[in-house]
């Protein structure tokens, strides 16, 4: 073998190593991650947060991760959503423990009743609290995903059609659209009959008659149609709280740069903090609203409220003691939660 013949071959090996050595970051810039969700078009969180937290991750990276958006149910239903994430089938979804208990059971801490009213407290509370142990691993990490961001929704109050309504004592027998969990527990404790269905869906069981109405956040009425199909709401009834998560895959997280992560939570801050005050401020216009477009509109007094919340207040005992009666800290969570509600309430 001549030297230049060798010299040849070393450069080559040379050449090989270091586009081997390129080759993950080279990847790295061209990372597109694709995202699934089932809000409607138009939906307040996918125009305040969802595009604002894509675009913002691709602004501070540089264009070096981008995004492919499916919303509207465009990859799988709601309840798809959890093992669409975990066998790759998208990178990033919409995975609400509200829907997954039985896989996230500590997380649905946040649907205990009466716990905070305005989401600019309740939307970093809950993240702080998601983003730590015991919740994290026992939750997240644990189903091979882990949580970006999230908001909380406006309160859970009461909208029906067909069906006088005055009062807390009407709710008696009403079919309600409900999320499965405490709300349902919530529910039967003031004296209506929980129909679970997921939110896309209300639309039509109302409009047919399948329930006689839905416990559905304030904020989204317009958003999935419902002014179209209700002519009662009751407001004050506060029984729930949804958390709005979007997650993603542990094995893409692991394998983003840190720089990218970094720019990931970043967006994530401003993404939560843009939709926690759009929902609040969605909320308090949305009563006047509702009465121009000839709902009627009923707002639960102070007695009222207080009636809401001693009914309901078995609901938080059993949760806590379901937990802790199959080994899991179930206290240990809420005065996580508690203490973290407490911090932006001063604030």
């Amino acid at each position: 073998m001549s030297i230049l013949n060798g010299l040849d071959r070393l450069a080559a090996g040379a050449a090989l190593m270091v586009a081997g050595a390129l080759t993950p970051q080279m990847a790295l810039a061209e990372t597109t991650l694709k995202v699934a969700d089932t809000f409607p078009p138009g939906h307040y969180i996918v125009e305040t947060g969802t595009n604002y937290w894509m675009e913002r991750v691709t602004e501070l990276t540089d264009g070096e991760v981008k995004f492919q958006y499916f919303g509207a149910g465009q990859m799988g239903s709601l309840r798809d959503m959890f093992s669409m994430v975990q066998s790759g089938v998208v990178d990033v979804g919409y995975v609400p423990p509200a829907y997954n208990g039985g896989t996230m059971p500590l997380a649905g801490v946040h649907t205990l009743p009466g716990l905070f009213s305005q989401s600019k407290v309740g939307t970093p509370a809950f993240y702080d609290t998601v983003t730590s142990e015991p919740i994290l691993g026992n939750d997240f990490l644990k189903n091979g995903m882990r949580p970006l961001w999230g908001v909380m929704t406006s309160t859970y109050n009461l909208f029906t059609r067909g069906k006088e309504i005055d009062g807390l004592e009407d709710i008696n027998g009403l079919k309600l659209k409900i999320i499965a969990g405490n709300m349902s527990e919530s529910i039967k404790a003031l004296g209506g009959a929980p129909v679970d269905i997921p939110s896309p869906e209300t639309y039509q069981a109302i409009r047919t008659g399948t329930v006689d109405g839905a416990i559905f956040p304030t904020t989204s009425v317009y958003s999935y149609k419902l002014e179209e199909v209700i002519d009662t709401a009751v407001l004050g009834l506060d029984v729930f709280v949804y958390w709005a998560p979007y997650v993603i895959r542990e094995e893409v997280w692991q394998g983003l740069a840190p720089e990218h992560q970094q720019a990931m939570q970043q967006a994530a801050q401003e993404a939560m903090q843009r939709v926690a005050e759009e929902t609040d401020r969605s909320a308090a216009e949305l009563e006047n609203k509702m009465r121009e477009a000839g709902i009627k509109v009923i707002v639960l007094d102070e007695a009222q409220r207080e009636q809401v919340r001693a009914t309901t207040a078995p609901v938080f005992h059993a949760w806590v003691s379901g937990l802790e009666g199959r080994g899991m800290p179930g206290g240990e969570v809420v005065e996580a939660f508690r203490a973290n509600i407490e911090k932006y309430q001063t604030q």
